[in-house]
């Protein structure tokens, strides 16, 4: 995830319905983004369909935040715990589409796309769906996995490894914590990744998400 220009967003395609058009109900928005000339468009687009952008005192029903780089996730994850969040995303980046709903995004789009279509996938969101392109969908991390292989096995104990992992502990203090050497905490951990399908940490917390293995994640 890396910085990148954020120019306006492009006016939606001829044909495609406005978001009025596609929901009854009106939102009370909330653009994150740190390019104003971006942001300002996103609102415009929602306002002319009919929506409201939040004031600074106001509590949105859905969050659009851009998530480009590192710093990005904390203040997704906070945006997530108040309002469903759609993420806003490097076009054909399903690794990050993936590191979106981790954090807890209900939705991803790509931030190049057109007004049209990010209204399409808000609309979505707030009735509970997440529109994703094909090869996008294709992309995610685990996907193409044998739907019916064996549930991994992992213990209590390697459980509450991956939970400090994702709340980001380190190795070394997972070692001291759950008395260790660092040398055995790498060998387990690495283990533990295999039963996962997973070549690192990321992916491994990715797929003990799906896999309903961390706690307060499977809802």
């Amino acid at each position: 995830m890396s910085p990148v220009r954020t120019p306006r967003p492009r006016a939606a395609a001829r044909g495609t319905r406005s978001l009025e058009e596609m929901s009854g109900d009106r939102l009370t928005i909330r653009v994150v983004e740190e390019a104003p000339a971006y942001r300002r468009g996103l609102e415009e687009a929602f306002t002319a369909a009919g929506h409201r952008v939040a004031e600074e005192d106001d509590a949105p029903e859905l969050v659009l935040v851009a998530l480009r780089v590192a710093a990005d996730c904390g203040r997704l994850e906070s945006w997530a715990a108040k309002a469903p969040v759609v993420a806003l995303v490097e076009p054909g980046d399903a690794e990050t589409v993936a590191h979106a709903f981790h954090h807890g995004a209900v939705a991803a789009v790509e931030w190049q796309a057109d007004t049209g279509r990010i209204l399409e996938v808000a609309v979505a969101a707030a009735r509970g769906d997440a529109l994703l392109p094909s090869g996008t969908a294709r992309g995610l991390p685990g996907h193409g996995g044998d739907p019916h292989a064996e549930r991994p096995r992992v213990d209590e104990e390697e459980t509450e490894w991956l939970e400090e992992l994702a709340q980001g502990s380190t190795v070394v203090s997972l070692a001291d914590a759950y008395g260790y050497s660092e040398r055995v905490m790498f060998r387990r951990l690495h283990d533990l990744y295999g039963r996962l399908g997973a070549a690192n940490r990321s992916e491994a917390l990715i797929n003990a998400v799906r896999l309903g293995l961390l706690r307060g994640e499977s809802d």
